[in-house]
């Protein structure tokens, strides 16, 4: 006691509690809230409680996701796993073969037979191990929740892909474009990381009718290298290419059913064939106000085919530069030579 406390006749004052942790809320509501059911998603199966949501989705709930997920294990929306499972999903199966021989066990077996194993052999020491971690998945009816969720996300997007098929068979670009916008407005989307935003040039909003021409003028591209297609797979692989655009994914099972392949090309890649070649006519298009008179011509080396190979490092005016992707490629990827301007420096 202080002189002063004595000199007053008080009593010390009892010191104060330790502060509570505090808790995470949770919004009632969070079963209709797509930020909080694509975090779940997440722990569909096993993941990592500390490191299971990347830090750049702070924004989406005003704190630290791995709050978020303290909070959900609080509500019993997610569920701790088990100390085997744990053990498995921390270790690899050479870490878990020699956790076993250490102990002189049988190290044979799937890893969740090994993970039990020791388990069943060293409790105490797999219970040290498992406490560096914390894995966590959704509990069943939380599984529900979520895969209703991701269930409805998909049919919205079959719906929107055939509502676009029906517009682009019928040149409808205008219709197209709308469809297609409502569909992105009402999508829920993740934040980009950062690293990733700060490499993405955003595009300034265009017109309507730049667009529609930009649509419309899909329907026109034909490179030498798909010279091989019908009419009819023509049609198909200018309505997929139109899709990808205008939703970011394909449709190739819609759009160009029962497609074989084109040489060792399947749809994926003749897919990919005509975007590089729009990307490059685009770039050429560029380049010619800018006084660019001529361009060297790179191969990507691995995997390259001869016809490839020999390009590389050619240069032309633009006027007699060769058509990428190149006709005469036979590279299992299809050709992946890129342009690169003669900027006379």
């Amino acid at each position: 006691m202080s002189w002063l406390s004595r000199w007053l006749g008080r009593k010390p004052e009892s010191p104060l509690p330790p502060p509570r942790p505090r808790t995470m809320t949770i919004p009632p509501d969070w079963a209709s809230r797509p930020p909080y059911l694509a975090l779940l998603q997440r722990f569909l199966s096993l993941r990592d409680a500390r490191t299971g949501v990347p830090e750049n989705w702070e924004p989406l709930y005003g704190t630290h996701p791995q709050k978020v997920v303290q909070g959900m294990l609080q509500l019993n929306v997610l569920e701790p796993a088990s100390l085997a499972e744990t053990i498995e999903y921390c270790h690899s199966g050479a870490e878990l073969k020699r956790l076993l021989a250490e102990r002189g066990l049988k190290v044979s077996g799937r890893k969740a037979d090994q993970s039990q194993r020791l388990f069943d052999a060293d409790p105490e020491g797999m219970r040290r191990l498992a406490a560096e971690h914390q894995i966590v998945r959704c509990t069943p009816a939380t599984r529900d929740i979520v895969q209703s969720w991701l269930d409805r996300q998909a049919m919205a997007l079959e719906t929107t892909t055939d509502e676009l098929i029906a517009a682009l068979r019928n040149r409808q670009f205008k219709a197209a474009i709308q469809i297609a916008d409502t569909w992105r407005d009402q999508r829920f989307e993740l934040p980009v990381h950062p690293a990733q935003e700060s490499m993405t040039i955003r595009a300034e909003p265009r017109a309507l009718e730049e667009r529609m021409r930009e649509v419309a003028r899909m329907f026109t591209l034909r490179p030498r290298i798909l010279k091989g297609l019908d009419t009819g797979q023509w049609e198909g692989l200018h309505l997929n290419y139109a899709i990808w655009q205008l939703l970011g994914q394909a449709a190739d099972e819609k759009c160009m059913p029962g497609f074989t392949g084109l040489g060792e090309m399947d749809a994926a890649t003749v897919l990919r064939m005509l975007g590089f070649y729009a990307n490059h006519q685009r770039e050429l298009e560029r380049w010619k106000p800018l006084g660019v008179k001529t361009a060297r011509i790179a191969c990507c080396h691995s995997g390259s085919c001869d016809a490839c190979e020999a390009l590389d490092g050619k240069t032309y005016t633009l006027a007699k530069l060769l058509e990428l992707p190149y006709e005469y490629c036979t590279c299992a990827l299809g050709c992946r030579c890129l342009y690169f301007p003669d900027l006379g420096v």
